[in-house]
């Protein structure tokens, strides 16, 4: 099996002319790789509704088995004010695709479990205090999560919901070679390094190591992640750690060219019985 791992397209925010540039060109990738799955370790948009008709689009064009995780943009209520993290949580649970409802066994003695995760604030530096990141505020820049992923509990019993939830899931798929997907960063060499002052305060909300030690107790081989919009990878402890960031046009080399873009940030693959190796 070929499955194709790719994060933060933000389908909303990429937009070139007006139009949204980044499916149909993720749908024909897929196509051209002759991948088996296509992965979205989250951050589709920042509209649960948008996100979910993006799914369906390109599980209808891409030719592949379309799986995603929510990410912390998918959550947000900023186009649905009133509604709580939990109301687009469980919006997008409801799609069959969603890999928070729970393992997926695959041919090949494979599984992929995922879950949207959270953070701890343990990449955050020693010098804050936990009630200055609750806050999620560093001078003039609000942390947009405080404002529109409104759950029903502490940040750190978030956390624990989701280390909870994803633990459960690895116990489901006991005995299978084991690909996991979180939105959040699950080893440290995916935070922003070398961190100037703003770093040192906003690395807080990129995740926890808890999900990397996770990964590395459980025996997962591979391991997948997004939001910081880094391309990047690591093995550690038998688990390789891929962090495949579409990120913003604006990130990109410019002049932007969508296509090779999507091109250069997906990874790919191939599932055997010896293991997960990248593709060429």
């Amino acid at each position: 099996m070929k499955i194709g791992l790719i994060s933060d397209i933000h389908v909303d925010i990429n937009m070139i002319g007006g139009q949204e540039i980044v499916t149909d060109l993720l749908a024909a990738e897929a196509l051209r790789r002759d991948l088996d799955i296509l992965l979205i370790a989250g951050d589709i948009s920042s509209d649960y509704e948008l996100s979910l008709v993006t799914v369906d689009r390109l599980i209808a064009a891409s030719g592949a088995r379309v799986f995603f995780i929510p990410g912390n943009h998918d959550i947000w209520n900023q186009r649905h004010p009133g509604l709580s993290a939990w109301d687009t949580y469980n919006a997008l649970l409801a799609h069959p695709s969603n890999l928070a409802r729970g393992p997926v066994l695959l041919e090949g003695n494979w599984a992929i479990v995922g879950d949207l995760g959270w953070y701890d604030f343990t990449y955050g530096d020693s010098s804050f205090t936990r009630d200055d990141f609750e806050r999620m505020r560093y001078g003039e820049r609000t942390w947009q999560d405080k404002i529109y992923s409104l759950w029903d509990r502490d940040t750190l019993a978030v956390h624990a919901m989701f280390m909870e939830r994803l633990g459960l899931a690895l116990d489901a798929a006991k005995g299978k070679k084991i690909i996991m997907a979180t939105h959040v960063v699950q080893v440290p060499e995916f935070t922003v390094s070398p961190a100037g002052p703003m770093w040192k305060y906003f690395n807080a909300f990129l995740g926890s190591p808890d999900y990397g030690r996770l990964c590395q107790d459980r025996g997962v081989e591979l391991a997948v992640c997004g939001h910081v919009h880094y391309r990047r990878r690591v093995s550690q402890g038998g688990t390789e750690f891929v962090c495949p960031c579409l990120g913003y046009t604006v990130e990109w080399p410019a002049p932007p060219d969508p296509a090779a873009e999507i091109a250069r940030t997906l990874m790919v693959y191939e599932l055997g019985d010896e293991g997960a190796t990248l593709a060429p």
